[in-house]
């Protein structure tokens, strides 16, 4: 993967998240002053935003940041993967669909994966080993078409994105 979107991993896990130089230098096993760098560079193309107290310097992510959504979709995208290959070979559904937290950048600890299938039948996916392996409750909605989802529904598919197929 690109280290741009290595380097902001921490970001896209959780959104929300507040971290010091010295524990983001911990967590990606850098150097304090490398971290701080990064950091500073970050907050420069406006990806992450930067406060100070008391002497110390905290960052977190710029949730309107274009840029950023575009990186996290692509962390995501990759993230996602196996689980994508393995919904596309088992239930052979015309298009998955990747909405909710993870499409705009309100990820938290907490927020589970939420995708949507559109497939003509009904059959059951194990979800469990991608559940354990993303650290993530992951939600599968199937649906015929995009005409038979509820309207709230929908609005939230089509700002979602594309994970495979092309969605009518």
């Amino acid at each position: 993967m690109l280290k741009i979107i290595n380097d902001l991993s921490t970001f896209f896990e959780d959104c929300y998240r507040e971290i010091s130089v010295r524990e983001y230098a911990r967590e990606m096993k850098i150097t304090p002053p490398t971290a701080s760098n990064l950091l500073k560079d970050f907050a420069k193309e406006d990806l992450l935003n930067m406060r100070k107290e008391r002497g110390f310097l905290f960052f977190y992510a710029n949730r309107e940041s274009l840029a950023l959504r575009d990186f996290s979709r692509v962390y995501w995208r990759n993230k996602l993967n196996d689980l994508v290959k393995n919904i596309w070979d088992d239930v052979h559904p015309d298009s998955i669909v990747l909405f909710g937290s993870l499409t705009k950048l309100e990820v938290n600890e907490k927020s589970d994966i939420d995708i949507a299938i559109f497939v003509g039948f009904k059959k059951e996916i194990d979800l469990k080993k991608f559940e354990k392996k993303l650290g993530k409750e992951i939600q599968v909605f199937r649906f015929e078409s995009l005409d038979k989802v509820n309207k709230e529904l929908r609005v939230g598919i089509m700002e979602g994105y594309s994970l495979k197929g092309v969605l009518r």
